[in-house]
């Protein structure tokens, strides 16, 4: 076969063209579309590679489809190149860089958008758009798009050390204007509204939290927040736990919240997750579909060891694949489990990826990891083997008191972020006025370490809270948690031979030496990942060999152009490959 299978099982949504994802989005909750196109704002939530970036983008396509009976623009926004402007340090608060970059992104989606949709409001554009950069190019849009974007870039790729040099770089002081603050942008889209004869903008904005750094995140939303009006709904992608929402933003109030749910116990989920999994295996090879699905245990077990996330599907196909699973006639339950357990082991290393990425939650990460495979796990498979034994209702969980889950949330954060558990929020009773949340481990978990050996055990499974082991803050092993993890942050003296410390940031001298006590500033986290070898891009290690003669770390590829990877053995399609792999890695 000349065509290759992972061209059919691309599993990043920014992979696929628009008329891809009208072929392959397979509708599970209309809902959730009509609210991603109404006029109110919203934080979509949802694990990593559940599919918010599809349902946002299926949702814009409708829209766009829409447009000639209602007027309302959708404009779809990525963000995945937010972490370079972290390399610009802000001198005074003139200018921020950041909120420069965003604000100039927004508009140059939206103006291309627009056009796209509604090419008859050109000449209206090229006026607007001759005022703002002091210059008449009649009659050429295009132009003025592209003046724009190369401002972006320059913020992206420019060799800015401080804000302070922005201005010398702007196309001009209008557009400076404009992108001074959010309010004075969001008049402008206004404006444009009105010119046009908009009745409202939606924007939809993709990787809205995890790309950006901590800070980042706090500015992102003050700004998100201040472009609420009734002509502009904006529509929001973000992770469970994990997201910085700063100290003027209220979740619920200032945007509500829409989350991508999912049951391995509900049929109709699986259901959706099979219908994925048929509409692309189909349209590369009907006999890799018909081999999969002639075991029907084997494909609801595929479908169930998903967790939710097509992505993870996918990625259990592409290691049958590499397992040359699809040669025989059918698919073994075991070689399927094998497949399950390798694709989940690739989860776990990427845990000190996170590290780096997620620096905050760095020790958090660590214990996470501890305590699902230390305690969760090795207790799960004991207390099920005992249900056995008695003829009991099996476990697929546990509950943790809200007591001990609000002390140790930053852990069920990074867990449910990477999609190893799903929490149930809704508090059960477990007596003396103490409260519990119900928490699921993701299924790959429970069928690989045989803690539930198939899908009629899986079956015969219950939520009840006497099926269900219960933790507390009392249980030895969240005592321990809360102590290996307690926020403790130390300030030193600036004396590199002195061993002061404290966490009293009252202190200005040191108590010992005199030398000045200095909070140090966090190294950019731009910085850390561009420092990272090549050894973490997700390709090849021929490829990796290859590439190391010639790059020392990732930031240099990063910075590359197509034509600067290629080499002997690296042509047109790994090039592309190698600086997608990049992309990622930057963007996470």
């Amino acid at each position: 076969m000349s065509d290759s299978l992972g061209n059919y099982i691309l599993d990043r949504t920014e992979s696929l063209d628009d008329s891809l994802i009208s072929k392959y989005f397979v509708e599970r909750d209309n809902s959730k579309i009509l609210r991603l196109l109404d006029n109110e704002q919203y934080l979509l939530e949802g694990s990593r590679g559940v599919g918010k970036t599809m349902l946002m983008k299926a949702s814009m396509l409708k829209s766009q489809k829409d447009f000639g009976k209602n007027s309302i623009l959708p404009v779809w926004v990525s963000f995945e190149e937010s972490i370079r402007i972290e390399r610009i340090s802000i001198i005074n608060s003139s200018i921020d860089p950041f909120l420069q970059w965003t604000m100039g992104k927004i508009l140059y989606e939206t103006l291309n958008k627009l056009v796209q949709i509604k090419p008859n409001t050109i000449d209206n554009l090229n006026k607007k758009l001759s005022t703002i950069f002091n210059t008449s190019i009649s009659n050429q849009f295009d132009k003025y798009i592209d003046i724009l974007n190369n401002y972006i870039d320059i913020l992206e790729k420019g060799d800015l050390d401080n804000n302070t040099l922005l201005s010398k770089h702007s196309p001009s002081l209008e557009l400076l204007k404009i992108l001074d603050n959010p309010q004075s942008f969001k008049d402008f889209l206004i404006e444009i509204i009105e010119n046009c004869n908009l009745t409202r903008i939606i924007f939809l904005f993709d990787e809205a939290a995890h790309v950006f750094s901590y800070s980042q995140q706090e500015k992102f939303f003050t700004f998100f927040k201040t472009l609420r009006d009734p002509k502009i709904a904006c529509k929001a992608a973000v992770y469970p736990g994990i997201t910085n929402y700063g100290k003027y933003f209220e979740r619920g109030q200032d945007a509500k919240e829409l989350k991508v749910q999912w049951s391995p116990l509900d049929d109709d989920d699986v259901k959706y997750i099979e219908r994925i999994i048929k509409i692309r295996l189909k349209e590369y090879d009907p006999k890799y579909w018909d081999k999969l699905s002639s075991n029907q245990d084997v494909l609801k077990t595929l479908c169930i060891c998903s967790n939710g996330n097509p992505r993870f599907a996918f990625h259990i196909i592409d290691e049958l694949e590499n397992n040359k699973a699809f040669k025989g006639n059918s698919i073994s339950s075991q070689v399927l489990i094998n497949s399950i357990r390798s694709v989940f082991n690739i989860k776990w290393k990427e845990f000190e990826t996170l590290k780096h990425r997620l620096i905050k939650y760095e020790k958090y990460i660590e214990e996470a990891e501890l305590f699902i495979k230390q305690t969760v796990l090795p207790n799960l498979r004991l207390w099920n083997d005992k249900q056995r034994k008695n003829q009991s209702k099996l476990s697929i969980g546990f509950y943790i008191t809200t007591d001990a889950y609000e002390k140790l949330e930053k852990i069920f954060s990074v867990l449910s972020y990477s999609n190893i558990i799903n929490v149930d929020y809704s508090k059960k009773s477990v007596g003396h006025h103490k409260y519990s949340y119900y928490v699921t481990l993701n299924p790959s978990l429970l069928f690989t370490d045989l803690i539930i050996k198939d899908i009629t055990e899986l079956k015969n499974t219950s939520v009840a809270i006497e099926n269900n082991q219960s933790y507390s803050e009392a249980s030895p092993s969240i005592k321990e948690l809360v102590e290996n993890v307690s926020d403790i942050i130390y300030i030193e003296c600036s004396n590199k031979n002195c061993d002061f410390k404290t966490t009293d940031e009252n202190f200005k001298f040191c108590p010992k030496c005199g030398n000045k006590i200095e909070i140090k500033e966090e190294e950019s986290l731009y910085k850390i990942l561009r420092s990272h070898t090549i050894d973490n891009l997700k390709i090849s290690r021929k490829i990796i060999t290859r590439l190391k003669k010639k790059f020392k770390n990732i930031g240099e590829i990063y910075d590359s152009n197509l034509d600067d990877i290629r080499m002997p053995y690296i042509q047109d399609v790994r090039i592309t490959v190698i600086k997608n792999a990049a992309l990622e890695y930057m963007a996470g």
